[in-house]
């Protein structure tokens, strides 16, 4: 019912979201270490709040904890940077698409192309 080419585009754009997603859950554990230091910087600035410091050391003391706290952040992000900017364009290739079929096949539903897009994918 639905040409190939565009079988085969959405073929493409499921593989490369599904790899991504992949790579995601694999970085997992080195994200769950990383919240372990947020969690660290944490608690060392609630300590830094409760100590009997005077203000100004306490504000510089918290400054020093919120650099390294984006210094973590950072670190995930750069992580997580590539994947969500291929999962963004899978996105906007995803609507081209859509919108490719729906102008050659008006009548057809999202639901019909999903289903033969996808069991096209399971072959």
């Amino acid at each position: 019912m639905i040409a190939e080419q565009y079988i085969k585009e959405g073929i493409r754009i499921r593989k490369v979201y599904v790899h991504n997603l992949k790579s995601i859950l694999e970085l997992e554990p080195k994200i769950l270490n990383r919240r372990s230091e947020f969690e660290k910087i944490q608690e060392q600035m609630a300590n830094v709040v409760d100590s009997d410091l005077n203000e100004i050391r306490k504000a510089l003391e918290l400054d020093t904890k919120l650099l390294e706290l984006d210094k973590e952040i950072k670190k995930v992000q750069k992580m997580v940077q590539p994947y969500y900017d291929t999962i963004e364009k899978l996105r906007y290739d995803t609507d081209k698409l859509y919108l490719a079929i729906k102008e050659k096949y008006p009548n057809i539903t999202p639901a019909e192309i999903e289903k033969e897009i996808m069991s096209r994918v399971e072959e």
